[in-house]
This record gives C-alpha cells, sequence and structure tokens, in this order.
C-alpha cells in the first residue's frame, strides 16, 4: 500500500478501498465533509446509520472526543489497538455526517500498522466502514468489489484476501459495559468487565 500516495489522495477529498483490520473498507477523511457523503452515496447506506472510525492512537482519540470515562479509557487500555469500537462523545470537529448527528462517535484503533501510518501521517481520523453496497455481501477480496464502487473511488489496494473477524462494538452504561455488536473480543470483555 502506497501510504504517501493515500494520504495525498485523502488530503484532497478522495476515498479509497483499502484492507482494514477486519475486512475491506471504503475510508476517507472523517474531517471531510463532503467525501463522508460520498462514501454514504456510493454504499446506498441509510444517513440515519452512523460510521465507525479509526484513530491512530490515545492522543488522537482525547482531541476528536470529549473527555473520556474512566470506564471507557480502561476499554481501550486493555483491548486497544484491537477489534474493539467504543461508543464515546464526539468532539464538535467531527462532522455530524459521520455518526448521524448523535452526540456517540464509534471509535476504533485499529492493530495494522500500515493503518495506524496512514492514519498518523493524514494527522485526522479514517472513516473507515465495509467495501460493499449497504445489505451485499461483506467484500473480502478485491474481485468481490461492484463496479458502483470500484469505479468511483480513487485508490484501490489488493491486499489478498482477508477476514479478520468483526469489531465488537461497546458503549458505557449505568457504569458497566454495553455489548452492541459480537465481535472477535466479546468473551475477553465479559471476562474482564462487567457486562450488561
Amino acid at each position: 500500500m502506497d501510504i504517501e500516495k493515500l494520504v495525498d489522495i485523502l488530503k484532497n477529498g478522495g476515498i479509497a478501498v483499502i484492507p482494514t483490520d477486519t475486512v475491506y473498507g471504503i475510508v476517507c477523511d472523517a474531517l471531510d465533509e463532503e467525501a463522508v457523503d460520498k462514501i454514504y452515496q456510493l454504499k446506498k447506506r441509510s444517513y440515519s446509520k452512523p460510521m465507525i472510525v479509526l484513530m491512530s492512537d490515545m492522543d488522537m482519540v482525547k482531541k476528536y472526543t470529549k473527555s473520556l470515562s474512566k470506564l471507557e479509557k480502561k476499554l481501550f487500555d486493555t483491548f486497544a489497538p484491537g477489534p474493539l469500537t467504543v461508543l464515546v462523545k464526539k468532539a464538535d470537529s467531527i462532522p455530524g455526517v459521520v455518526n448521524s448527528n448523535l452526540p456517540d462517535l464509534g471509535v476504533r484503533i485499529p492493530d495494522d500498522k500500515d493503518l495506524q501510518l496512514l492514519i498518523s501521517k493524514l494527522g485526522h481520523p479514517i472513516v473507515a466502514t465495509s467495501a460493499n453496497v449497504s445489505s451485499s455481501e461483506t467484500i473480502t477480496r478485491i474481485n468481490m468489489l461492484e463496479d458502483s464502487i470500484k469505479d468511483n473511488v480513487d485508490y484501490i489496494y489488493n491486499g489478498g484476501s482477508i477476514y479478520r473477524g468483526a469489531s465488537t462494538i461497546v458503549r458505557e452504561k449505568d457504569n458497566m459495559v454495553e455489548i452492541l455488536r459480537n465481535g472477535d473480543l466479546t468473551e475477553n470483555i465479559i471476562e474482564e468487565f462487567k457486562v450488561i
């Protein structure tokens, strides 16, 4: 993956299909409203379905979210980087289109050095959502990409066949962890935390 080229594309409002730490994702600069909007349109995704954002490290998480609770911080400290998405209060600098104008934002620090480097060099979080049209099959190989997406993105990287499992999505509720989507870390979270 040409990180420098990809950073330049994203900085200029482009979108790309690349391997993520789970499956192939369609990505853009999370602070670029037009690019985020284009992803919604390409995926035919409902604007009522918020996107997840990937951040490079805890410094970026602190910059683009409002104050983390002790439990949220402990979740990140325990499982990040890794397949854990935590719903936290977003900073005002993240456009509302990213998360359907909700107060909470799904944040993950991916366990992938290329992704971390890309996000770090971009200097902003990235939106990352599976590179399929909504309700279609998840993309685990580039040759599964639908033409409507393949023909309308600015960069595609073929990283071979990948599938690393979905991230577990959680949020804090009543000082406990609520699991919103089961994934690779669900059992570990149940063992480590009080779960409702």
